[in-house]
């Protein structure tokens, strides 16, 4: 697993619950040259407006004011090949199909594993450099 390659990267974390920000930000400052963070989907879709070059989102699905589904879609209509990651602690399965449609790039079940989120964005990376 090829950490450097998410050195020069920048990030968008999206997430409503403070003690899950607040023990997995330090982590990804650690991965990542940038890190945004917001609390909801209106703060996230804000940064990301005035952050266009972020590389990646990572977001919970439900959060207050506006979803990681809804952010996700409107992100997607300014910046279509941005990757989109959900991260939430339900498995219901309106919601895969609604990330489906919208056309995110992965999901992951909470707790956050980082050696998980690690090996997709990498893999993404990797992939992504291949085809070009």
């Amino acid at each position: 697993m090829n950490l450097q390659i998410l050195k020069d990267r920048k990030v968008l974390y999206v997430e409503d619950d403070v003690l899950i920000m607040q023990s997995f930000t330090p982590v990804l400052n650690k991965l990542f040259e940038t890190v945004f963070t917001a609390q909801n989907g209106l703060e996230g879709l804000e940064l990301f407006k005035n952050n266009q070059d972020v590389d990646f989102v990572i977001t919970d699905v439900r959060m207050p004011k506006m979803d990681g589904l809804e952010m996700s879609k409107q992100i997607k209509e300014i910046s279509p090949n941005t990757p989109c990651i959900l991260t939430t602690a339900h498995e219901e399965y309106d919601y895969f199909l609604k990330a489906d449609e919208i056309g995110i790039y992965r999901y992951i079940t909470k707790p956050l594993d980082i050696k998980d989120l690690i090996s997709i964005l990498t893999d993404f990376i990797e992939n992504k450099e291949k085809l070009n």
